[in-house]
């Protein structure tokens, strides 16, 4: 009798356990097409409304509030790769994304640093830039969605400029955020400690 009232319990937990596997895969199941693509897809009516505004009328202005992802997984976004669609990943192959330093700057210090065929003013940004990916950028960081660092390079003719995350830049700037984040080679940072004042992540220091 205590025999049979054990395998009777048993086969009830394997039956739940089942039940319970059987439950996880349908959940599983209702999320396999949300790739990271998908959840931050923006519309074209969305950009479309966008185009051709002053930097003081974007959802961005004033926003204090950034979702940086400074993960190693996600430099995978840094560098400007074209895309219809979202901020896309970009195919990386030629650059050690984990070997790139992280660094922190005010947009007062750099500003007056970057090589002046880059710098941009309110009114030549959607010439001077694609304007389809400024408005996902602005739609992309005002969502509240993650967003990369920049990728800082210096230029052969003085000064700095973006090897990805242009765009993401000049909406940072005209955000409510004093400071960004930004990647950088790290035989670049001598250089870049010369010119402008950082605080390198991960007590990162080179003079």
């Amino acid at each position: 009798m205590v025999l049979f009232e054990y395998e009777n319990m048993a086969m009830k937990d394997n039956q739940n356990e089942v039940a319970r596997d059987m439950w996880v895969e349908a959940l599983s199941s209702l999320f396999k097409g949300d790739s990271k693509e998908e959840l931050y897809r923006i519309s074209d009516d969305e950009i479309d409304a966008l185009e051709g505004l002053c930097p003081d009328r974007w959802p961005t202005a004033g926003q204090t509030e950034i979702n940086w992802d400074l993960s190693v997984p996600g430099r995978k976004h840094t560098i400007d790769l074209p895309g219809t669609w979202v901020l896309q990943p970009a195919d990386c192959e030629q650059i050690d994304l984990s070997s790139l330093v992280l660094g922190k700057a005010s947009f007062a210090d750099f500003e007056p640093l970057i090589n002046s065929f880059f710098r941009l003013t309110d009114s030549s940004l959607w010439t001077r830039l694609e304007p389809r990916k400024l408005g996902m950028a602005i739609l992309h960081i005002a969502k509240g969605w993650p967003i990369s660092p920049v990728l800082l390079s210096l230029h052969e003719d003085g000064g700095f400029h973006f090897g990805g995350g242009s765009h993401r830049y000049q909406v940072l700037k005209r955000s409510g955020s004093p400071h960004f984040y930004f990647l950088a080679e790290p035989d670049d940072v001598p250089a870049i400690n010369k010119q402008l004042t950082v605080q390198w992540m991960r007590d990162y220091q080179l003079s």
